[in-house]
């Protein structure tokens, strides 16, 4: 009886070892996919890789270096062989056989930007992936929308922070699309300005027409951020108008009522009732 159960267990012993070694042989796998992610600068970017049957594998990471067209390593498993102290490595397991590998860089510059690469690899080949990292700039257009009569001089200031720069450019869409923006036209120039990582282009029109009216879009290399201009004649009748409004009764903030008051400014000046809510109203009176 002893002999059988001595018998037994050598062989479930030697069945566990097999399944182990079949599981140690298999090649590990990448479970995340290529991906694209984009991040304000300063941010903190994390970079994921989700592998399974790691086993003894190490996951390296990489980056594209388009000045050697050749990926560059950063780490190797935990180890960190770049010298920029804001990269990091992090791991963490969700099962016997499945983990995290994370790329992380604390604080992005414009200089991170680029094409990582999470690869896996020995002698029988290898697994990767890889992850495009996009670096936005903080960038502001205002006002953002503006009405105008004919004949003013209107002012769009387009700024972009923590970077000093020129390349700020201007494009036009008219509201019935017969006009184009022409930046010789003799009465709209541009300015720049830069000062303490801020970078301004100034666009200006000296005497507002109705071709001017559209959407004016200032652009850096992927950003863009637009306003509207609205030129036209006033109408008198809005102008000698008196407002009552009467809110609904959802709106029990002072900062609700200041969202509202756009929405109400707006069915004002378009006569447009249907940006109003519910049981609210506008009484005109001359």
């Amino acid at each position: 009886m002893l002999s059988r159960i001595s018998k037994l267990t050598q062989l479930m012993i030697m069945i566990h070892g097999l399944i182990a070694a079949v599981i140690s042989n298999k090649f590990p796998q990448i479970l995340t996919q290529t991906y694209n992610q984009t991040l304000n600068i300063s941010d903190t970017a994390i970079l994921t890789c989700y592998v399974k049957n790691l086993g003894n594998h190490h996951v390296t990471w990489l980056k594209y270096d388009s000045n050697t067209l050749t990926y560059l390593p950063l780490t190797v498993g935990e180890q960190v062989f770049y010298s920029d102290t804001r990269y990091f490595v992090s791991s963490y397991s969700t099962s016997l056989d499945k983990s995290y590998w994370n790329l992380e860089i604390s604080n992005v510059k414009l200089s991170d930007e680029g094409i990582y690469e999470c690869k896996i690899s020995n002698r029988r080949g290898s697994v990767s992936i890889q992850i495009y990292l996009q670096i936005q700039i903080p960038m502001t257009i205002k006002p953002s929308r503006l009405y105008v009569e004919p004949g003013s001089s209107v002012e769009l200031d387009c700024t972009i922070y923590n970077i000093n720069t020129s390349s700020i450019t201007w494009h036009f869409s008219s509201l019935n699309h017969t006009h184009k923006y022409n930046i010789y036209h003799y009465d709209i120039y541009e300015k720049y300005h830069n000062e303490k990582n801020i970078s301004k282009s100034q666009l200006i029109i000296r005497h507002a027409q109705p071709h001017h009216s559209g959407l004016w879009t200032c652009t850096y290399k992927r950003q863009r951020r637009s306003a509207k201009i609205f030129v036209e004649k006033d109408d008198p009748d809005l102008i000698l108008m008196k407002v009552t409004v009467n809110y609904g009764d959802y709106w029990d903030s002072p900062n609700s009522k200041i969202v509202q008051l756009y929405a109400i400014a707006e069915a004002v000046a378009t006569k447009n009732p249907k940006a109003l809510g519910k049981n609210e109203k506008i009484h005109f009176q001359k």
